[in-house]
């Protein structure tokens, strides 16, 4: 249990040294200060253009897409927010006032639709959903390297404590690899989308002239689970889903 504890203290002090933060905080820094000020100016619109221009010019940052998220919730815009509280919980995924925002901008729309719940795979790997993808592979090089030593220490000094090390870190160092792969696999595998327009028509086919299954509404969360031309099939559940014209939600 001491070598427990001490080796999770070590983790908790050496992990943010190997997590430095995105170049786009320090390549965009003054735009970003400017969009903040519209944004707490008031002049919600003009913050938006400049927080979606950043986007544009490739930034990609989790606060990034949380503030932008927040200045179209204040421009009644649900649609966009909730497309951008989902974009900033894929790098932020620890930040509780984001899941707290995210819950009242779905409260906010008429199909109050909450994010899907997780595989049985995903439910098995729930722990790896506060940490982003970036975090966890910074992770698995550090266990990583860390076992490397702990192997070299045994080949050398050949005690039980040390065996026992390498063994744990092996094992950690497994489950984290596959925890990699369940969260590559669940990003490539299932893709959220969200309403963007006021309304839309859930069609039995992608063609206008299909039947028109059921409708869907600004801000209502979707899976998309094909793609046909200009066409997107979406999925709620088993039994609800349809197809929708792509430029209708946003990913």
């Amino acid at each position: 249990m001491k070598h427990s504890n001490s080796f999770s203290l070590f983790l908790f002090c050496v992990l943010p040294l190997f997590i430095s933060p995105p170049a786009d905080a320090s390549k965009y820094f003054e735009e970003v200060v400017r969009a903040n000020d519209l944004h707490f100016e008031k002049r919600y619109a003009q913050s938006a253009k400049a927080y979606e221009s950043l986007i544009d010019k490739g930034a990609r940052n989790g606060y990034l897409y949380y503030n932008l998220a927040n200045t179209y919730i204040r421009m009644g815009k649900t649609g966009p927010a909730v497309l951008n509280y989902i974009r900033a919980r894929k790098l932020i995924p620890r930040d509780e006032n984001l899941a707290a925002n995210l819950k009242f901008a779905i409260q906010q729309t008429r199909d109050k639709i909450e994010p899907p719940s997780p595989g049985t795979l995903s439910a098995l790997f729930l722990w790896s959903n506060d940490f982003n993808l970036r975090e966890l592979i910074y992770l698995a090089m550090i266990l990583n390297f860390i076992f490397w030593i702990t192997l070299a220490l045994w080949m050398y000094f050949r005690s039980s404590s040390l065996q026992l090390a390498r063994n744990v870190l092996l094992g950690l160092l497994l489950f984290l690899f596959f925890s990699i792969g369940v969260k590559l696999k669940n990003e490539s595998d299932s893709k959220l989308a969200v309403v963007l327009d006021e309304r839309v028509e859930v069609k039995s086919g992608g063609a206008e002239d299909a039947i028109t299954l059921f409708q869907l509404h600004e801000g209502a969360l979707v899976t998309v689970t094909d793609k046909y031309e200009d066409w997107l099939e979406v999925r709620l559940n088993d039994e609800q889903k349809g197809w929708v014209p792509k430029n209708s939600v946003g990913t």
